[in-house]
């Protein structure tokens, strides 16, 4: 019971998850989202190095073993080409090994998004059980996959920036952990440069977008109602537009001075500063 999303960008890969899984009746958190290397490659900023993010769907003690053994295959790779084939071998193989070790029907099911970055190269990827295919696009799963698609079907494309996608993300997660059971817990975000610095979108950074996207989403839709109501004066329409633009400079202003004192307003979201855990 989860939400995990991958985008490509002409910029990179954004990919992000929830942190709440259920195990019978017990709900707890727990990280969906893996970068590596694990360590000191977030400062890296030309861009060449390989670096590769995964989350995913399921099984949570399988998709633990099945990432670490593709990270272990993957890793020695001197391309982004090669980690991918050196990681779609990885999944086959492991689900080759574990079918002979299960009875037939019970070997656990996974749903990976991944994406993989080397040389100014990225490219995303999902895999449903054993079968492993490129993305050219967004791609999302778990039980929140629906609210996913059909927000990411109105908002994304391949135009966008890293920073959009970073927010995107953070829209899919709120309305998902809104309104969809199963769905909860921190927002998880991750970037993947093709040029530039790599890593895990600081908490604090992911908490004013995901409380501005959710202030933001509620009074647009009052503006859009009013918006509708061709009944309603031009004066009238003006007016609103007025009132609900006040409101959300109020919120920009609210947050940018709080992210100030985190140590940079929208630093962590440019090209030249990484984005830190």
């Amino acid at each position: 019971m989860t939400i995990i999303a991958g985008f490509k960008c002409n910029e990179g890969i954004v990919l992000c998850a929830d942190t709440q899984e259920t195990v019978g009746t017990m709900k707890r958190n727990v990280p969906k989202l893996r970068l590596e290397p694990s360590e000191g490659w977030a400062g890296e900023n030309d861009g060449n190095s390989l670096a590769v993010a995964f989350c995913g769907a399921g099984n949570g003690p399988f998709i633990d073993k099945l990432v670490e053994t593709c990270w272990q295959s993957a890793k020695s790779a001197q391309s982004a080409g090669q980690a991918c084939q050196a990681i779609e071998q990885s999944i086959r193989d492991h689900y080759a090994q574990f079918g002979k070790i299960f009875q037939p029907g019970y070997c656990p099911h996974a749903e990976l998004i991944f994406g993989v970055k080397m040389w100014g190269e990225s490219m995303l990827f999902s895999a449903d059980g054993p079968t492993v295919n490129e993305v050219n696009g967004y791609r999302s799963s778990g039980v929140g996959q629906y609210m996913a698609d059909f927000l990411a079907s109105r908002m994304y494309g391949y135009y966008l920036t890293i920073h959009q996608c970073v927010i995107l993300s953070a829209y899919i997660l709120f309305q998902a952990k809104e309104h969809v059971d199963g769905c909860g817990g921190e927002s998880h975000i991750a970037v993947l440069r093709e040029q530039g610095k790599s890593g895990l979108v600081e908490w604090v950074r992911v908490n004013a977008i995901t409380e501005l996207v959710g202030s933001s989403d509620l009074e647009l839709g009052r503006l859009l109602l009013q918006t509708a109501n061709i009944e309603a004066s031009d004066e009238q329409f003006r007016s609103r537009y007025k009132v609900v633009r006040k409101i959300l400079e109020k919120f920009r202003k609210h947050h940018r001075i709080e992210l100030k004192k985190w140590g940079g307003a929208s630093a962590a979201l440019s090209g030249n500063t990484a984005l830190s855990g």
